[in-house]
């Protein structure tokens, strides 16, 4: 069973770390501070960015396409989609056909923002062309970026044997590379694919080892993107708890922090997980505060799945006619989608209205749509690709923990160079004492001698 669209998306992306500026454009020092401080501060920086916003029509074109990436990175960060796919529109028409850094990020921004409305052929094709010109440059950064990207679309094709294969170039390459961000991205992918394939438990493990590095860098909305994913790997284990506690800690962020989307995330994790917990009445609370951040919502995705999870408590209550009314909102904010993961979606909502036929005793609808949805299923099934993924899986799990041994090795080879080095320091601190004791002996000895000599002698 797929998982939820919402952990599936919710980090496709999140790899934003580079500095998006060509060596030859004089930026002011405002932008400078929004290049270097958008994924710790990205509110302030929106602030600090668009109280300069008039400054950006004096300055020649160079600057301005920075400005529009640095914009359209930030409203990523924030969850602002469609503010996103203006800002790297700008960007994209000013530079035109120029074969520059700044230009596959906005490549891949825009696709990201259209990844988000479920425009996943447009978003392909912008994901390519942003990778063959990162290839084309020899950016180590942005060519990680465009696998990501590249292994986010082949998944929801669900072709995942390319996909394991493509995050497995990304993963060799952040390990050479040895750079903190790509790391922390490509284990945040990695752990939804994981999840994807039902392996929980390395799943967790690698969102785990994701959140540490974001901690580490201090990327507050690229920690909790992956705290939340962590939350729903936890949910989906029935280690409710420890969901629970996870999206408990996140709203009281977020209600500080003010940020709308977090606080919708937040209570509607809190939401499904108190009515698995058969908390009806939390899970109401926590549905209508969701409720009132439904607006800021910019991804069609993140539509379709409260629906979907609102009639599933409305379900719970033994409120059938208005979980009807919300499974037919699921349907229509999914549209006419037909990706491979719209379509294991819509199973789902398929069961759920099966689900709720029997409910109310038309057993003759609920027996053709269980029908219905039996053999939708078996048409997605493909017993040997399943097979060769997981062979793919186990061949890169062996490959991980070779990387992880060698790691490890060269960690405590640094270790005993380091001991070795402490000890040589400490040998040579001995020495220098010993040496200036030594000398010291010696220049208090001559000092006495000298006093004993100047001593006037006694008197006859």
């Amino acid at each position: 069973m797929k998982l939820c669209a919402q952990l599936l998306i919710t980090l496709s992306l999140l790899v934003n770390a580079s500095v998006a500026m060509a060596a030859d454009v004089a930026l002011p020092d405002w932008l400078l501070q929004v290049q270097q401080q958008k994924n710790v501060k990205p509110a302030a920086m929106l602030q600090l960015a668009l109280d300069h916003q008039q400054d950006v029509a004096m300055m020649e074109n160079s600057g301005k396409v920075v400005f529009y990436n640095e914009l359209s990175l930030i409203y990523q960060n924030l969850g602002r989609y469609q503010d996103q796919m203006s800002e790297a529109q700008r960007g994209l028409l000013l530079l035109g056909e120029q074969k520059e850094r700044t230009r596959a990020e906005l490549l891949f921004s825009l696709g990201f923002a259209l990844e988000m409305q479920r425009e996943y052929t447009q978003a392909t094709e912008l994901y390519r062309k942003g990778l063959a010109l990162a290839q084309e440059l020899k950016d180590e950064k942005l060519i990680i970026e465009g696998l990501l990207n590249k292994a986010a679309m082949q998944s929801e094709d669900d072709d995942l044997q390319a996909a394991m294969l493509t995050l497995k170039d990304a993963y060799q390459r952040a390990m050479r590379l040895n750079d903190k961000s790509m790391i922390a991205a490509v284990n945040a992918e990695m752990g939804l694919m994981y999840a994807s394939l039902m392996s929980d438990d390395e799943a967790r493990s690698l969102l785990q080892e994701s959140y540490r590095l974001y901690d580490e860098l201090g990327w507050e909305k690229h920690k909790v993107m992956v705290w939340y994913n962590l939350a729903v790997t936890y949910r989906y284990q029935d280690k409710n708890e420890q969901a629970l506690a996870i999206f408990d800690q996140m709203l009281k962020i977020a209600l500080r922090a003010e940020d709308p989307i977090q606080i919708y995330d937040a209570s509607l994790g809190l939401a499904i997980i108190s009515s698995k917990q058969k908390k009806f009445d939390a899970a109401v609370a926590y549905m209508e505060q969701a409720d009132k951040y439904l607006p800021y919502l910019q991804s069609a995705s993140q539509l379709s799945g409260h629906h979907f999870e609102k009639a599933l408590i409305y379900r719970a209550l033994g409120q059938t006619t208005l979980a009807f009314q919300q499974v037919d909102l699921a349907i229509e904010s999914l549209g006419d989608k037909s990706s491979m993961s719209d379509r294991y979606y819509k199973l789902n909502v398929d069961q759920l209205r099966s689900a709720l036929h029997a409910d109310t005793g038309e057993f003759e609808k609920a027996y053709q749509g269980l029908k219905k949805f039996l053999n939708d299923y078996l048409d997605l099934q493909d017993e040997q690709r399943d097979l060769q993924v997981q062979k793919l899986r186990l061949e890169f799990d062996a490959e991980r923990q070779q990387a992880r041994n060698e790691l490890l090795q060269k960690d405590n080879e640094l270790q005993a160079l380091r001991l070795q080095e402490i000890e040589q320091k400490r040998q040579n601190q001995w020495l220098w004492i010993a040496l200036f004791a030594s000398t010291s002996l010696v220049l208090l000895i001559v000092l006495l001698w000298q006093w004993r000599r100047r001593r006037p002698q006694p008197s006859a």
